[in-house]
């Protein structure tokens, strides 16, 4: 595991913060069973990350490792369901948030599908859940290529590699405390090795001095002094899932009237909804604090793992016409990003792997509630996608919150943009409410394009 692998892995032990991903294809018709299985098993032969699970290290500290799971079933991975009546979206957003709540076992892959019949009476979807440490989005989408007709070829995924040693596997030694001394030493060596870059990019001349002034900024950009709002305080592990579908040229043109990308656009709508729900409930609020993930891969790296890191911005919530607010958006995700490097986020990463679990899982989320929003945008299908012959007709991702009041976030499909809220009923009392004010704020976006 690399370390923002393992720091999205041990996670897992604070429902608050349990980070699953869940993707959901909503598909034309059913696609035959035998044909899904079918192309889900291609699916982990290509990728093999998902026929391994994660061997963590003897002291819970420093980079636990893939191990390929011997007793690996895909029939403990994919499943087949149906719809109760009357089979509409909210049944089906129902068992989305039972499936994404749910813990995976640790002595397998953490990862599961299930083919849902009986949507909208002669529709069906495919709901993926997998773990973060698997992999980012684009990893997943690799993948879920192998689920369609025509789908990229398997050089994309990367080629198989050996499979990492198994920490806690028997040791044939001449003894218990030799094997478990071994372990041990594994361990330290590994703190060591992470410590050793640690202070190698803090302190070394020249280009890698630079490089520790970057990690520095970042780490202050990810720590700075948070105002959240009272109005979002209260935090549960309680999931809330909704969706929405907006027309992708109509973000893009509203982005290019007011001169940003079309990330900042749907951003900056997502703040509007924010706007509309503080002033409702009698609250004026300059900013809120977001979350943004940044992608840190190469175009032509599609392999498993996490490439990915995170900035932090004041989300302009105040009372400000939809331009406005897109430009300010634009202008304090462009300051955030030329903080991010990926050598520097690499090493903190690794770095921030050494917390023991214990004390990380009690840290992280302390750290991560001053986070009110975070808003995620991944990569999406081709239009022409089919799920074991069966077309996809739309997609709708939704992310883990990490302890915010709420993660949103969105996938392109064709023309499409699907659009997945995680709420914390906890910290939005009114979903519904809340819903309305988001589908207001789009259309206003858009109106401006």
């Amino acid at each position: 595991m690399s370390g923002t692998d393992t720091l999205f892995w041990r996670l897992s032990g604070n429902p608050l913060t349990r980070p699953h991903v869940t993707w959901l294809w909503l598909l034309e018709s059913p696609p035959e069973w035998e044909d899904f299985v079918r192309a889900c098993d291609g699916a982990t032969r290509r990728l093999p990350r998902l026929r391994h699970r994660v061997a963590e290290t003897p002291l819970r500290t420093g980079t636990p490792s893939w191990t390929p799971d011997t007793g690996f079933r895909l029939s403990r991975h994919v499943h087949r369901m149906r719809l109760p009546a009357p089979g509409g979206q909210r049944e089906l957003l129902d068992l989305v948030e039972w499936r994404a709540s749910a813990a995976f076992d640790p002595l397998h892959p953490p990862w599961e599908i299930t083919l849902v019949e009986g949507y909208q009476r002669d529709r069906a979807a495919a709901v993926l859940t997998w773990h973060h440490s698997v992999g980012d989005a684009v990893t997943i989408v690799a993948a879920v290529r192998r689920l369609m007709t025509g789908g990229a070829p398997a050089e994309t995924a990367g080629p198989a590699t050996a499979p990492p040693r198994d920490p806690s596997a028997p040791h044939s030694g001449p003894s218990r405390r030799t094997a478990v001394s071994r372990l041990v030493g594994d361990a330290a060596e590994e703190a060591r090795t992470a410590l050793r870059a640690g202070v190698r990019a803090l302190t070394a001349p020249g280009a890698t001095g630079a490089g520790a002034r970057i990690a520095g900024g970042a780490v202050a950009q990810l720590l700075q002094p948070l105002s959240s709002s009272p109005l979002l305080a209260r935090r549960s592990p309680a999931l809330h899932y909704g969706l929405l579908t907006v027309s992708l040229p109509g973000l893009k043109a509203a982005g290019k009237a007011a001169g940003v990308s079309v990330t900042s656009a749907y951003v900056s709508a997502i703040l509007g909804a924010f706007h509309r729900y503080h002033d409702h409930h009698g609250f004026v609020r300059d900013t809120v604090p977001v979350l943004v993930p940044v992608s840190l891969r190469e175009p032509h790296e599609t392999g498993a793992g996490n490439l990915v890191a995170a900035v932090v911005i004041p989300g302009p919530v105040g009372d400000l016409p939809a331009r406005a607010r897109m430009v300010r958006v634009h202008d304090a995700v462009a300051e955030a990003r030329s903080l991010v490097a990926r050598g520097a986020c690499t090493v903190l990463a690794g770095m921030g792997a050494l917390v023991p679990r214990p004390l990380y899982e009690r840290l992280a989320p302390l750290l991560l509630r001053r986070i009110d929003v975070v808003v995620t945008s991944v990569p999406g299908l081709p239009a022409t996608a089919r799920a074991a012959g069966a077309a996809v007709v739309n997609a709708v991702p939704w992310a883990p919150r990490g302890g915010a009041a709420a993660n949103i976030s969105m996938a392109s499909h064709g023309d499409l943009c699907g659009i997945g809220t995680n709420l914390d009923p906890a910290a939005i009392t009114d979903p519904g409410l809340f819903h309305r004010f988001l589908e207001d704020s789009f259309e206003e976006t858009l109106g401006h394009g």
